[in-house]
């Protein structure tokens, strides 16, 4: 996979700011230390769990909680499990300048984010692009063209198509990175891509802002809520509303909290520039 060059020096300071604690909570990155080796990542918060993965000495994890007894939930290069605390140090992040976006700026932004929440992009774990898998964003822009062309799309008895021809121009909108095309979860056969699911889709939920940082070399961190899971609803409609008003009209959905990191590539008036970083939801 191509990487944009010098983007990814700017991912050690891109999350928000929690405290000082050497334990992370959700959205804090973790730097596995005091190992001669690796640390393992494992399934329960157990000491015996099962093993899921050997992070090395110098890895980056991603916590999804807020810091428990002995272990903290994390995700690695999009595994998640537990690592014990004692092999972590909590990375300091940079704090940001906090802005209050106009009107215009909050519903870009709302949009945006809406376009990875509504699919369930990087679902409970954490997306950080240096260390991203192809699959996971061929998977991403599949299921746009599937939601795109719920109506309009090939449906079958067994499963339903969509023509793949698209899923370069969406990687290249949101990511700017080149990807194997045949790196992903559904069957790829002929330059469409084939879907199991043929009774339709339930969408993840939509993203309104809480907050936004401005950091440095163009990048922007924004803390934002999912409501409206399994709901029926039109972006362009629910884009618009206050916290608040989403909360009161969406209040029996399951919702969940989100932190983000968008290259905006110094034009945050022009939201066809902007470029996914970092993202994470928890609940």
């Amino acid at each position: 996979m191509m990487k944009l060059a010098g983007l990814f020096l700017c991912l050690l300071s891109l999350l928000p700011v929690f405290g000082t604690a050497e334990t992370g909570k959700h959205g804090d990155i973790g730097i596995v230390s005091n190992v001669n080796e690796y640390v393992t990542l494992r399934e329960v918060p157990r000491r015996k769990g099962m093993e899921v993965a050997r992070i090395p000495l110098g890895g980056k994890v991603v916590y999804l909680s807020e810091t428990e007894g002995d272990f903290s939930e994390v995700s690695y290069k999009g595994m998640t499990g537990y690592v014990l605390n004692e092999y972590l140090k909590r990375q300091e992040p940079e704090k940001g300048t906090a802005i209050t976006p106009d009107d215009a700026m909050t519903i870009k932004l709302n949009l945006f984010l809406t376009a990875f929440t509504e699919q369930g992009f990087a679902h409970n774990a954490a997306f950080m692009l240096e260390e991203c898998r192809d699959r996971e964003l061929v998977d991403f822009a599949v299921d746009i063209l599937f939601s795109r062309n719920a109506e309009s799309g090939e449906w079958g008895d067994y499963n339903s198509r969509t023509d793949g021809q698209e899923v370069p121009a969406i990687v290249d909108r949101y990511f700017d990175v080149s990807v194997n095309l045949s790196d992903t979860r559904y069957q790829s056969r002929g330059g469409y891509y084939y879907s199991q699911e043929t009774g339709g889709r339930v969408p993840g939920g939509f993203a309104i802002i809480d907050g936004v940082e401005k950091l440095e070399n163009g990048l922007y961190r924004t803390a934002f809520t999912v409501y409206g899971a399994g709901e029926d609803w039109k972006p362009e409609a629910v884009c618009t509303l206050s916290p608040n008003r989403a909360e009161a009209m969406y209040k029996d959905a399951v919702n969940q909290h989100g932190s983000a990191v968008i290259n905006m590539n110094g034009t945050p008036e022009n939201e066809e520039n902007w470029k996914l970083t970092f993202y994470v939801v928890y609940p």
